[in-house]
């Protein structure tokens, strides 16, 4: 080998070992960030033995990352669901609660039956209206709240619409960073981790499938297979409904124009925060509030009478939200316990009449036919309906906290082994630095003895 040819070899080296050091600077700045992936400088030896750098390359692991971003969407979901499911239960409250509708049903109950034994005491009818206030109050609050919890998860799905839209637009001025710096020869690797890191965050609303093309570039889809972004990105759109009442319709998610969300959705999402808010809005509240306006119904057709009654409402389908107690046995609304007692069916006024409560213990007693759409029971008596009422919204935050405790096992199992193989490790970055240090100064000393010989060259000569 010349001498000539051995100097632009010793360069060559050195300009390698300074691209390598300032590469492994960068992994070493960006070691605690968990959206950073370790680059690597890709050699290529030279026809005269040196080498330069071609290209910069990232560790990647397209499987486990999928893997990932798929937990990343189910578990937002369970846990959309589950933040929900424990507002309910503390509005629907245990049956051993004193202050659940279910308790509250019982002691109504226990009430009518203790003026029933003792109808000429005012005492124990005056009980039965406070009994009956309390169930009121209870069932008004339940459906008060109700609409306040869809109204909440309304709000979050437009904020996370707004998200959605926002990493898109995001994700978009990545990719098309990643495809301009691979089509210039430049080194891609921190935009592609953005770009990873956008699809990441995005997965949280919405499940996405990532399809790899030439020069860097990338479609975006969702778990169902509607398009989010294919050169450009897709609009998610959505119209938020400030207020809910029982029979209030939301808004439904649309990407691209299709439905994604609602019956009407041929494709809809299947996971991520949008599902989870979804059906806390459209499925479980509803199917709760149609369940404890079916109770609101029982119990005025139980105490109903022509000039007895011991509740009212507004009717369909907002019975829950206008029950209150009748004011013509409410005494603190001028009217009288004994009209309770004595219904139509006592115009005598006798002290000692209890047919009527008779009757209306009988009548909690017996099996009612409840509407299919409330999921429950098809026939039983409105207290065992009370009590699956409140299994119903156990059992449906049971399966979301399993639902939640199983994806985040497996969305930190992937995470983790994606770390391990993407992710930078400090002693081996520190290890390479140590070695690239060694070629560097064995370039030198090379460069410097090449320099030596060329110097004696020239005295001969």
């Amino acid at each position: 080998m010349s001498l000539d040819v051995a100097a632009n070899v010793a360069r060559q080296s050195l300009i390698v070992a300074q691209q390598q050091i300032a590469l492994s600077s960068r992994n070493v700045a960006a070691a605690g960030d968990p959206t950073r992936s370790r680059a690597n400088a890709g050699l290529t030896t030279t026809i005269d033995g040196g080498v330069h750098v071609t290209s910069v390359r990232r560790a990647e692991d397209i499987a486990l990352f999928t893997r990932m971003i798929t937990a990343t969407s189910r578990t937002a979901e369970a846990d959309a669901v589950l933040e929900h499911m424990l507002v309910l239960a503390d509005t629907v409250g245990d049956p051993e609660d004193d202050t659940s509708v279910a308790a509250l049903i019982g002691k109504l109950e226990h009430a009518v039956a203790d003026y029933a034994n003792a109808p000429d005491d005012p005492l124990f009818g005056q009980a039965s209206i406070e009994a009956a206030r309390n169930l009121a109050n209870a069932l008004n609050r339940a459906a008060s709240e109700l609409n306040l919890l869809r109204e909440q998860a309304d709000r979050e799905l437009s904020n996370s619409v707004t998200e959605a839209n926002r990493l898109l637009q995001d994700f978009d001025d990545a990719n098309d960073a990643v495809r301009k710096a691979m089509s210039l020869g430049q080194d891609p690797t921190m935009d592609e981790d953005r770009r990873d890191a956008i699809i990441a965050e995005l997965s949280i609303y919405m499940g996405v499938t990532v399809l790899r093309r030439d020069g860097g570039d990338m479609a975006l889809f969702t778990d169902s297979g509607i398009t989010l972004y294919d050169q450009s990105p897709r609009t998610v759109e959505f119209t938020r409904t400030p207020v809910y009442t029982v029979d209030t319709q939301g808004g439904i998610v649309l990407i691209d124009g299709m439905p994604v969300t609602g019956p009407d959705a041929t494709m809809p999402l299947q996971n991520g925060l949008i599902v989870g808010q979804s059906r806390v809005r459209d499925e479980v509240a509803p199917t709760y509030r149609l369940q404890i306006d079916e109770m609101a119904r029982a119990l005025e057709e139980i105490f109903s009478d022509t000039s007895g009654s011991l509740f009212v409402t507004s009717g369909g389908p907002d019975y829950a939200g206008t029950i209150a107690v009748a004011a013509d046995v409410d005494p603190l609304q001028g009217g009288s316990v004994e009209n309770l007692r004595d219904g139509s069916g006592n115009p005598s006024g006798l002290a000692a009449y209890s047919d009527r409560l008779m009757a209306i213990g009988e009548a909690f007693a017996d099996l009612r036919l409840w509407d299919a759409d409330a999921q429950l029971s098809g026939e039983t008596t409105i207290q065992d309906f009370a009590t699956e009422s409140v299994g119903f919204i156990e059992k449906i935050r049971l399966e979301a906290t399993d639902l939640a405790t199983r994806e985040r096992s497996i969305l930190t199992g992937a995470s983790d082994a994606l770390s391990r193989v993407t992710g930078i490790n400090l002693d081996d970055e520190y290890a390479q630095q140590l070695a690239i240090e060694r070629s560097f100064a064995a370039s030198s000393r090379l460069i410097t003895l090449i320099d030596e010989m060329f110097d004696e060259l020239l005295r001969i000569f």
